[in-house]
């Protein structure tokens, strides 16, 4: 059996902002992407895969990723660059009513402050309003009937997803390729590590849902059509749906790796006490406690007695840690 291998990145186009945070984060970002999800790739011990990267259209025009797709072209990286946004269902738009408008409003407000990267009040306005899950099918329909031209003679796709902050372990290309098409639909992670970037710390990373690390396995003919293509998804709108509506398979555990570096757009080292509060209601049923605070990891162990972080677990000291961040493509 013939499979193509796509390793999915979202870089712009996700999310409130019209989908971008200013060149400084653009900036910021790509340097992460080079410095870490890159050299996880790179590190790879299966290469037979295609790195595909998603692009709002107006990055196309913009001198760091013509300057990104140069230096990838030069280390004859295997990429593909797209630029018609986020190639699946936006979960910042689920429900798009007057609410979520508002609230997507006050977001976008305390990015500015956060980032100190201030846009016209106008467009903040506009993005407001926007509904972006309104033209996948269109966007879907043009990127797929370039792709079912350039790629012919295979019977089945994986679709992997990855953000651009992300790593891979060495061997998981390999582990997901030799995984049974025939018998789910959907491969998954559940326990992974985070890598603080600003302090070089490394621990064992326990999310209560779903990480944005699944593969998705399609027919061909199911992935190129794209009215197929979006029936496969379901009622998919975010990656914790993935084990609900999914036959799945659990893959191993620590084959990925999320990193910490101050610009997420989720992912967060310090917590304020009001989502500490919210994730102590949502997951309490399940047993989990997420309590992280202070500045560290080490800090956050010190400082709430008696309880260990579920999300943020063991971690990681000399040579141990080394060999790990070896697998990962960083050296310390």
């Amino acid at each position: 059996m013939n499979k193509l291998h796509l390793i999915y990145t979202p870089v712009t186009g996700v999310g409130l902002h019209g989908g971008f945070r200013g060149d400084v984060w653009f900036k910021h970002r790509i340097e992460i992407f080079k410095n870490y999800t890159l050299k996880s790739m790179l590190n790879q011990s299966n290469k037979n895969f295609i790195h595909w990267l998603s692009f709002r259209y107006e990055e196309q025009y913009n001198p760091l990723t013509k300057e990104l797709f140069n230096y990838l072209k030069s280390i004859n990286y295997p990429i593909i660059f797209t630029f018609d946004g986020l190639m699946y269902w936006d979960d910042k738009f689920t429900e798009y009513t007057l609410k979520s408008a508002f609230w997507n409003l006050l977001m976008m407000v305390r990015d500015c402050w956060i980032y100190k990267e201030w846009k016209n009040p106008l467009t903040i306005w506009k993005y407001t309003w926007e509904d972006k899950n309104k033209t996948l099918l269109q966007r879907l329909t043009y990127v797929l009937e370039k792709f079912k031209r350039d790629f012919t003679g295979y019977d089945w796709v994986y679709m992997t997803r990855i953000d651009s902050d992300d790593m891979f372990h060495k061997d998981t290309i390999d582990l997901i390729q030799g995984q049974d098409p025939t018998s789910q639909e959907a491969l998954v992670f559940d326990q992974g590590y985070i890598y603080n970037v600003k302090t070089g710390q490394l621990a064992d990373w326990n999310p209560p849902t779903n990480p944005p690390f699944h593969t998705l396995i399609f027919y061909n003919w199911t992935f190129f059509d794209p009215v197929k293509h979006l029936e496969f998804y379901k009622d998919f709108h975010t990656h914790e749906d993935i084990t609900r509506i999914f036959k799945y398979k659990i893959l191993d555990i620590n084959k990925y790796m999320v990193s910490y570096h101050g610009k997420q757009i989720n992912t967060t080292w310090n917590t304020s006490l009001a989502r500490k509060l919210y994730y102590d209601y949502k997951y309490k049923p399940k047993g989990y406690c997420y309590t992280t605070s202070g500045k560290n990891i080490s800090t956050h162990w010190e400082s709430r007695a008696g309880h260990l972080n579920f999300m943020i677990g063991k971690e990681y000291f000399g040579e141990e840690k080394e060999l790990i961040l070896k697998d990962f493509g960083i050296h310390d």
